[in-house]
């Protein structure tokens, strides 16, 4: 089956899935519900993503791309130069799912979190412009990538960025020593199950009960679908939402054991 095919399939399971909110019978489910999927306020913080993502929408010159298994999903994986226009148009978090992102750090307020995937900053710049004094650590593999992230970084004035270079492999211990106890973790550096589901059991021996995990792209193939339903099966993993292009789960030992399917 075709990647394209296996993506149509995803959505038209999840759509027939969909809950509406009338059958959010929890209590969290819903105010997740209603102060993150559903707040539709214009935040001041996401003008400045806006006008950072155009600025970039504009840059023409090709960076050296290192292929770690993380972006194959955007472009061919023998593709050595991408231009930084085609990346923050296909590969960097587009601006529905950016502000869901920093909707939800405004509301559950970690004071640390983690990325895997910096591509070139902006989901991060949405995390440090709805936290600003969280401790923020993201890891990319290519080089050029995370120079323009830091170029971003610095641009948009945030401080409490740190971007750390090289395999996931090697540098997911390093970020966990630093940050021992993240209250958030967000899973976008490798969209094939087996590296998701490694990093996944490397990062759950570090939750505590009010960490948050964020999955990207659960429908993207069947060997993401795959892991997302053995992540959201997990005997830690209380709460689980997939609202398609996105999984979160939650680990609060007062929730009772659900899963949930939400149209966004």
């Amino acid at each position: 089956m075709s990647r394209q095919v296996e993506a149509v399939v995803g959505y038209l399971k999840h759509a027939v899935r969909a809950q509406s909110k009338y059958h959010i019978h929890s209590p969290f489910v819903f105010g997740f519900y209603q102060n993150v999927l559903k707040d539709e306020h214009s935040y001041i913080q996401y003008r400045v993503v806006n006008r950072l993502r155009k600025e970039l929408e504009t840059v023409s010159r090709f960076i050296k791309r290192k292929d770690l298994g993380a972006k194959c999903k955007d472009f061919p994986c023998d593709q050595r130069f991408v231009r930084v226009k085609d990346i923050a148009r296909h590969s960097s978090v587009n601006r529905k799912n950016g502000e869901f992102l920093f909707r939800l750090i405004r509301q559950y307020k970690p004071s640390s979190i983690l990325e895997l995937g910096t591509s070139l900053g902006i989901s991060a710049i949405y995390f440090g412009l709805a936290a600003p004094e969280s401790q923020i650590i993201t890891i990319e593999g290519c080089i050029d990538s995370a120079n323009l992230a830091r170029e971003n970084f610095d641009k948009t004035g945030l401080k409490n960025v740190q971007v750390i270079t090289g395999d996931f492999e090697d540098k997911l211990t390093i970020a966990l020593a630093a940050m021992p106890s993240p209250d958030l973790v967000f899973f976008d550096g490798n969209h094939k199950k087996d590296p998701t589901l490694s990093y996944f059991n490397q990062c759950l021996k570090h939750v505590h009960p009010g960490t948050i995990f964020i999955f990207d792209d659960i429908h993207w193939s069947a060997g993401m679908e795959d892991a997302w339903n053995i992540i959201r099966k997990h005997p830690r993993v209380k709460v689980s939402i997939d609202i398609y292009h996105m999984g979160i789960v939650f680990f609060k030992e007062e929730l009772s054991k659900e899963d949930f399917t939400i149209r966004f």
